[in-house]
């Protein structure tokens, strides 16, 4: 049990279960999104976009409250981590997904995996470092 809670209080392990738990409604929603869509030629494309109007919402409150552990402003954050998503989301579907559906024949169900590791690393390097940042105390504000 002693393990189980040194892990949930390491901010990468939150992390990581904040992105499985996004990547389980996105995965989800854009399988069956696509699948209702049946032969529409930008299936995925527009499933891409629903699952990610969902999970991201999800995903942003949860690394919020629970990864980041933020006070700051939250119409401030949403804004830095919607600019993110939405560049990662850009380069994620309209280029990862798109050359491994459109030109190496992945089925969907395989690229979009594949796509959500590769920018899993740098997501969570620009929500700490910038998006969910902790104010730095300074050394007049700490004698306080």
């Amino acid at each position: 049990m002693n393990l189980i809670k040194k892990a949930l209080s390491l901010q990468p392990i939150r992390y990581g279960i904040s992105s499985v738990i996004a990547f389980v409604i996105d995965y989800t929603i854009l399988l069956v999104v696509e699948w209702l869509l049946g032969d529409f030629s930008l299936a995925m494309e527009v499933s891409a976009v629903v699952a990610f109007c969902v999970s991201s919402q999800v995903n942003f409150q949860i690394n919020r409250r629970w990864v980041f552990r933020s006070e700051k402003s939250m119409w401030t954050e949403m804004g830095g981590y919607y600019a993110l998503a939405a560049v990662s989301f850009t380069i994620k579907t309209f280029v990862l997904m798109e050359v491994m559906t459109r030109v190496l024949l992945f089925p969907t169900w395989l690229a979009k995996p594949i796509a959500e590791v590769i920018m899993f690393v740098v997501n969570f390097a620009v929500q700490k470092l910038l998006i969910f940042r902790k104010k730095k105390t300074t050394e007049k504000s700490a004698e306080k």
